[in-house]
């Protein structure tokens, strides 16, 4: 494990688990100086059964729209806090694969940040959690924030 962290990546989803990931990377990335990089992944409505993907157009810009508002948002509270270098995204893709394999900041990820559970519990029961892929599968450190029920 590195001293300090440099690039700290925090998921979002809109969830309470997610916000306080949100506001523990704040603080991580306040300590050590480093740069934050908020993601929300717009997963495009796919069918499970198949390989056919089919995105619901308006649906999918609206929820963008909003998504990109959030983030200003977003980096306003991480600036306020004290944290000089933020980055956010707003994708669409697969969540887990996306998330494990960030490549969209210039230099790596050596923290993720996420939280325990999200929004999508069908999907979770369906195909397992995005929190557990991610541990499985980056190169990165991971911190799990946990909010008690």
């Amino acid at each position: 494990m590195e001293d300090t962290y440099k690039n700290i990546l925090v998921a979002v989803d809109g969830s309470d688990q997610a916000e306080a990931a949100y506001q523990e990377a704040i603080k991580i990335a306040k300590r050590n100086g480093a740069s934050l990089h908020i993601l929300y992944v717009i997963e495009e409505m796919a069918n499970y059964f198949g390989e056919l993907t089919f995105s619901m157009g308006q649906m999918m810009e609206e929820i963008q729209e909003k998504e990109e508002e959030e983030m200003k948002r977003r980096k306003a509270n991480a600036h306020a806090a004290g944290v000089d270098n933020v980055f956010t995204y707003v994708i669409y893709g697969y969540p887990k694969s996306l998330i494990a394999d960030f490549s969209q900041s210039e230099e790596p990820i050596d923290l993720i940040v996420l939280g325990k559970t999200g929004l999508n519990g069908f999907q979770r029961m369906m195909v397992g959690s995005t929190t557990a892929y991610v541990v499985n599968h980056t190169k990165a450190n991971v911190l799990v924030v946990n909010v008690p029920a």
